[in-house]
């Protein structure tokens, strides 16, 4: 093996959890820089985006989740690969978030950018700290978030504002529990790592999770604060 890891389970769990949590704000920074990128210098093709490029976007990314998650498992792959694979996902995220930085209003962005921190820190805090297990609500928070993708589209399409907004709620709680589910299940992982390449494609996998747990949260906390705020 590669780097064998001498230490107990709570250590190896330390290690996990830092370097989860570095690669998360690492893809973050490298989402906001390509945001900013294509909302300074490329602004009408980033406003000419429409469903056909966020078709493609969504098929793309979903390839490359597949990718890092056989990359995990498959002991020919090494850490760099699923490294590479994860950080490109960030660079996709920051192309279609784009938008974001042309349609709203900059104070609009970053309270919703501090409500994320804020949510972001506490809930991390959290699952750090407590001694409550929330790795059985999985299943519970998948089957949650299907309902509320399909109360989302019933929403649109009949144009119920009320229910609109009910579901944004709803779908912030549902990710507020998985940031703290993704962080318990990245500790979790440390009873499956033997080696260095191992503990390092688990942060990897690992910091995906949170990474998009946090991009939702951004994401609906903007559509909250900035309703009736898009620069039409």
């Amino acid at each position: 093996m590669n780097g064998e890891i001498y230490g107990n389970t709570a250590e190896i769990a330390n290690r996990l959890v830092a370097k989860t949590y570095q690669k998360v704000c690492t893809g973050l920074a490298i989402t906001g820089v390509i945001m900013t990128l294509m909302a300074v210098f490329m602004t009408k093709w980033v406003m000419s985006m429409g469903i056909t490029t966020s078709l493609l976007i969504l098929v793309v990314a979903l390839g490359l989740m597949f990718a890092l998650s056989r990359s995990v498992t498959n002991d020919n792959t090494n850490a760099s690969t699923t490294n590479t694979i994860y950080y490109l996902m960030t660079i996709l995220f920051g192309v279609s978030l784009s938008p974001v930085l042309i349609y709203y209003d900059v104070k609009t962005i970053g309270l919703a950018m501090l409500g994320t921190a804020v949510m972001f820190g506490g809930l991390t805090f959290y699952a750090n700290t407590t001694k409550r297990d929330f790795i059985g609500f999985g299943a519970y928070l998948t089957w949650g978030l299907l309902a509320a993708i399909v109360l989302s589209l019933v929403s649109m399409i009949f144009r119920i504002a009320l229910l609109y907004i009910l579901v944004d709620v709803v779908m912030l709680v549902i990710f507020a529990v998985f940031i703290i589910f993704d962080t318990q299940s990245v500790k979790r992982f440390a009873d499956s790592v033997q080696s260095e390449e191992q503990l390092q494609k688990y942060s990897t996998i690992g910091a995906l999770s949170i990474y998009l747990d946090i991009l939702n949260i951004f994401q609906i906390l903007l559509e909250l604060i900035g309703m009736g705020d898009n620069r039409d």
